[in-house]
C-alpha cells in the first residue's frame, strides 16, 4: 500500500507575508502524542507510542487509539487498520465528513482496497475476495479481478504555508508573522500553520495541535496601588485574552533581568482579567501563558514611589548641666518603631509540588535609621517557618520563606505575620499538584 508523504508549499517565500486577524493560538490536541500527522484540512492521525487514532480540527477524538495504521483519504474513505497475526485487519471505514463505520466482518486489507464505484476491496480470513460498501458491511456482488479497474492511489497531499513560521532561537523554536513575534520560542519541534493549524512539540518532546485565533492577547500596565512600602511598585496589569480562553487559568510570570520570577494567576472568568503584582524597582520580561503555553510576551518597569522626605526635626534644647553631673541616655540599636516597619507576604495564589507542599517570600523592610533585630511570627493553619529572627540594616530589606504543607485539594489559608510589634495577614489560594491549570 502507498504510503502518504505530504508536501507543504511555502507560499509565505515566494509572496509577502500577511498578518491576518488571528493574533494568538492554543493546542486544540494538548501535548500528548508521540507522533501527529494530517490527513485533510480537519482531520489529523495521532499516535500514543503503540497506538494510531484521529481526531478532527475542534480537538474531538473521532477513532479511539485502537489502529496499528490507518490509511489517508482516497475518494473522502479512509481505512482503520489493526496487525492481527502479520495482516490488517480491518476495524473501521472513516469518511471526510467525520462519520466513523465499524465493520462486523472478519476481513483484511491485504492490497490496495480502493477500487472504486462505492466498494473497498477486502479478503476473509481464508483469503477469499470480498467487496464492502463504504458503510462497512458486505456486499452481495462477486469479486471479478478481470474486471476491476486499477485501485486508486493514496494521494500526495499540498498544504499551503497561510500563516505564522517558525524561527530558532537558543535550541527552541517559536513563530513568527514577518518579522513579529506570533508565539516565543518554547518548542522543541515546530511545522509551519496551514489553514488555520501547526503541530509542534513541548520541552517534553510530545506532540500537540495549535489552532489560530480570530483575537489576540493584551497586556497593559493599568496603574499602581497604594504603595505598602516603598521598596515595590504595586502594579495591576490589565490582561485581554480571547472568548476561547474563557474558562482557563492565565499565568502571569513577570521575570527580572536575574532571572528571578514571580507569577501570578488569574482563576477569573472572562475576556478581561486584572493580575497585580508587587514588584522591586527594575525592568520585567513579562509572559502570559495559557497552561504551559507561552501566549504573549512584553516588558514593563517597576518604579516604587519615592520615599517621603521627613520633616526637619526641631534642634532638642541643649542639656542642662548641673554641677559636675551629666545625665546620658542608652539607645538601644533595636528601638525601631511600627511604623517603620513593613511586612509584604509575597503571593495571592500558590501551586503546590508533588509534596504537597508550597513556598512563598515574606519581605521585611526597615524604613528607620536605626538597624532593627527583631523576632519573627509566621502563623496559620500548616504553615512553617525556619527563621525566627532577622536583623535588617536602615532602608534596606530581608526576605524570609515560609511554607504551606499538607496542601491535598483547592482551598484558601490565611497566614499572620509579625515583626517588631507590626502584624500583616493575607489570604492565598490554595492548588494542590495534581490539578492541571
Amino acid at each position: 500500500m502507498n504510503k502518504f508523504r505530504s508536501i507543504i508549499i511555502m507560499a509565505c517565500l515566494l509572496v509577502p507575508a500577511i498578518h491576518t486577524c488571528a493574533e494568538v493560538a492554543k493546542w486544540i490536541i494538548k501535548p500528548m502524542a508521540s507522533a501527529i500527522a494530517r490527513m485533510d484540512k480537519s482531520h489529523f492521525k495521532v499516535w500514543n507510542d503503540d497506538k494510531c487514532g484521529v481526531f478532527n480540527s475542534q480537538g474531538k477524538q473521532v477513532v479511539p487509539f485502537m489502529a496499528d495504521s490507518i490509511t489517508d483519504f482516497v475518494d473522502d474513505v479512509a481505512v482503520v487498520l489493526r496487525d492481527q497475526e502479520g495482516r490488517n485487519r480491518l476495524l473501521n471505514v472513516l469518511h471526510t465528513d467525520g462519520s466513523v463505520f465499524p465493520v462486523y466482518e472478519e476481513v483484511y486489507v491485504d492490497e490496495n482496497p480502493f477500487v472504486g464505484s462505492g466498494r473497498l476491496l477486502v479478503t476473509d480470513r481464508k483469503g477469499k475476495d470480498l467487496f464492502l460498501n463504504l458503510e462497512g458491511k458486505k456486499m452481495k456482488e462477486k469479486v471479478l479481478r478481470d474486471e476491476l479497474p486499477p485501485a486508486s492511489p493514496e494521494l500526495e497531499l499540498e498544504f499551503v504555508v497561510n500563516g505564522p513560521i517558525p524561527f530558532e532561537a537558543d535550541d527552541e523554536y517559536g513563530y513568527y508573522y514577518g518579522k513579529d513575534i506570533f508565539l516565543p520560542a518554547q518548542f522543541t519541534e515546530a511545522q509551519p500553520f496551514s489553514n488555520g493549524y501547526a503541530i509542534a512539540a513541548d520541552h517534553t518532546g510530545r506532540y500537540g495541535l495549535l489552532r489560530l485565533l480570530d483575537d489576540d492577547v493584551r497586556v497593559i500596565k493599568a496603574g499602581r496601588e497604594a504603595p505598602e512600602d516603598y521598596v515595590h511598585e504595586n502594579i495591576k496589569f490589565k490582561v485581554h485574552v480571547p472568548e476561547e480562553f474563557d474558562n482557563d487559568v492565565i499565568t502571569v510570570v513577570c521575570t527580572d533581568a536575574r532571572g528571578q520570577r514571580v507569577e501570578e494567576k488569574s482563576f477569573e472568568r472572562g475576556t478581561e482579567r486584572e493580575v497585580p503584582f508587587s514588584l522591586t524597582a527594575g525592568k520585567y520580561k513579562v509572559n502570559v501563558l495559557l497552561g504551559n503555553l507561552q501566549i504573549y510576551t512584553t516588558s514593563v518597569t517597576a518604579t516604587p514611589p519615592a520615599k517621603p522626605r521627613p520633616k526637619e526635626k526641631a534642634q532638642p534644647k541643649p542639656a542642662t548641666i548641673a554641677n559636675t553631673a551629666t545625665t546620658r541616655t542608652s539607645v538601644s540599636s533595636n528601638a525601631v518603631s511600627a511604623s517603620s516597619v513593613q511586612i509584604a507576604i509575597g503571593a495571592k495564589t500558590l501551586k503546590a509540588n508533588a509534596k504537597d507542599c508550597a513556598s512563598f517570600a515574606i519581605t521585611i523592610t526597615n524604613n528607620g535609621d536605626e538597624t532593627l533585630t527583631t523576632p519573627v511570627s509566621v502563623s496559620g493553619k500548616g504553615v512553617t517557618c525556619a527563621t525566627k529572627q532577622v536583623t535588617v540594616k536602615p532602608h534596606s530589606s530581608r526576605s524570609v520563606t515560609a511554607t504551606f504543607t499538607g496542601i491535598k485539594g483547592k482551598e484558601s489559608r490565611t497566614v499572620t505575620v509579625t515583626a517588631s510589634g507590626k502584624t500583616v495577614s493575607r489570604t492565598i489560594a490554595l492548588t494542590p499538584f495534581f490539578t492541571e491549570f
